[in-house]
């Protein structure tokens, strides 16, 4: 494979709610600008605290509106202090005088948005239908409390091919060998099913001489497009969300919950340390593994997949089927 096939710009992404911040990283006073399925976006919030999204550009010359600010609920152009409400519409335009009436071609692309469990979701990808789907949210997975802890990254790779990383079992003891037993190679049970659009993978690595269901339990449920629930251990849990911030790159937001230490600010330490931990030593070896993969885009046809790999082939029927494709996601349990 040459490498211009190798970078060839392969990755789809469907119609859907992608998270696209934490929810906390957005104050009353200063709009947000991130990068998203190739599209640059502004956050704010209105005067009621609704939180609104709309491409960045300045519809007057193209100014990133992420760099201005909020005021009494309208976000102003750093450039030209062009203002616009929570519709989308200007409603002041500076140099003509404050009783002009701005045009309407001055007028924000509104995205459909929502803020529930810690995130903000925007509806990205294609026009929302009558009925949009619901939030890409798992039933049991943790929500904000006191007693987590949350981080983000932007990772050099493409979304399919983190979303590989992410639900991953069997790469354990190899791409994590200085923190894992080396000896527990054999993945074995290792249960996949898909119901009611989440995929539950649960599986053990043992050593290839112990009984099977012995060893290193994983939980892994995952949510299309890109909202993993992990449990690490009865009191241990990770919310993991993934969504492209363009051809290249994927923004990761992970938030930790532990229940071990539940007091007064220790308990928001604990789940700190084993985020810190995870990002600080594991993650940055998985980032390595798919950064460096090829091609840069993961599916069925890339690749010799094995029976370790069924909960990533189920995400992959997930997002043909999501794209228009035919993908049979009950063959995959």
């Amino acid at each position: 494979m040459s490498v211009d096939s190798a970078h060839a710009p392969t990755e789809r992404w469907a119609a859907h709610w992608y998270a696209v911040a934490r929810a906390s990283s957005l104050g009353p006073k200063r709009p947000l600008s991130v990068q998203r399925l190739g599209r640059r976006l502004v956050l704010w919030r209105d005067a009621s605290g609704t939180v609104r999204c709309a491409d960045a550009a300045c519809p007057h010359r193209g100014a990133d509106l992420g760099q201005g600010r909020v005021l009494q609920g309208e976000l102003e152009c750093l450039y030209h202090g062009f203002r616009y409400d929570g519709g989308g519409a200007c409603t002041l335009t500076p140099c003509e005088g404050r009783d002009a009436r701005p045009s309407r071609a001055l007028c924000l692309r509104l995205h459909p948005v929502r803020e529930a469990h810690g995130f903000i979701w925007a509806f990205l990808g294609g026009t929302p239908p009558e009925t949009p789907p619901e939030l890409p949210w798992i039933p049991g997975a943790p929500e904000p409390d006191p007693h987590g802890a949350a981080t983000e990254v932007l990772w050099n790779a493409r979304f399919s091919r983190v979303m590989e990383g992410m639900m991953d079992l069997h790469h354990f003891p190899f791409a994590h060998r200085r923190y894992a037993p080396g000896a527990y190679t054999r993945l074995d049970p290792y249960e996949v099913e898909v119901k009611d659009g989440v995929i539950h993978t649960v599986g053990w690595l043992r050593k290839e001489s112990a009984a099977p269901g012995t060893g290193m339990r994983f939980e892994i449920h995952i949510r299309y497009p890109g909202v993993l629930f992990l449990r690490f251990s009865s009191r241990l849990h990770g919310v993991v969300v993934c969504t492209p911030a363009d051809a290249e790159h994927t923004w990761v937001s992970a938030r930790f919950h532990q229940g071990y230490v539940r007091l007064p600010g220790l308990g928001w330490l604990g789940s700190w340390l084993a985020l810190a931990f995870e990002f600080r030593f594991i993650q940055p070896d998985d980032y390595r593994m798919v950064r460096g993969s090829l091609p840069r885009s993961g599916s069925l046809e890339h690749g010799a997949l094995v029976r370790a790999d069924r909960g990533i082939v189920a995400w992959h029927r997930l997002h043909e089927a999501a794209l228009g494709g035919r993908g049979d996601v009950a063959a995959s349990s």
